[in-house]
């Protein structure tokens, strides 16, 4: 809920986007249909390529108008795109976010709860991320950064 409010409210048709973690694909499905002009959705997990697949074709989008690639997250070194998505858990972003100092994406994190918020501050403060918003929804958390 968090993340798809969000990346509404961010998108501008012509922005790529970088979903991280992407599962069954309903974040760049999003972007998509909100017209990014490239959309690239990174999954560790092999068994999420058929659901990603299923909701590409539930969706009318062919397979070609989205990226789809097996690899880690944690390896992904091309952070350049207008927005990032990562709708993951904690201990991944943790690792993730010293390869955003340097990128001037807009990156939405979630799949946090309230309770991770000051450890997750603390982390983005070490790394000289700025944190630009939280938005809070019962017990889980957002936060969006960007660089300068």
């Amino acid at each position: 809920f968090l993340m798809l409010k969000h990346l509404i409210k961010n998108i501008k048709a012509g922005d790529s986007v970088l979903d991280l973690g992407s599962g069954s694909g309903i974040l760049s499905i999003a972007a998509y249909l909100y017209k990014a002009s490239k959309v690239i959705a990174i999954e560790h997990d092999e068994d999420c390529k058929n659901n990603f697949l299923e909701n590409l074709q539930i969706n009318g989008i062919d397979s070609y108008n989205i990226d789809f690639i097996i690899d880690d997250v944690l390896l992904w070194e091309v952070v350049n795109q207008d927005i990032v998505l990562a709708n993951i858990n904690k201990n991944i972003i943790k690792e993730l976010i010293p390869n955003f100092k340097n990128t001037k994406s807009k990156i939405l994190l979630s799949g946090l709860l309230e309770e991770d918020q000051n450890e997750i501050q603390s982390i983005l403060k070490l790394e000289n991320v700025n944190l630009i918003h939280i938005h809070k929804y019962n017990e889980w958390i957002l936060m969006v950064i960007q660089n300068d």
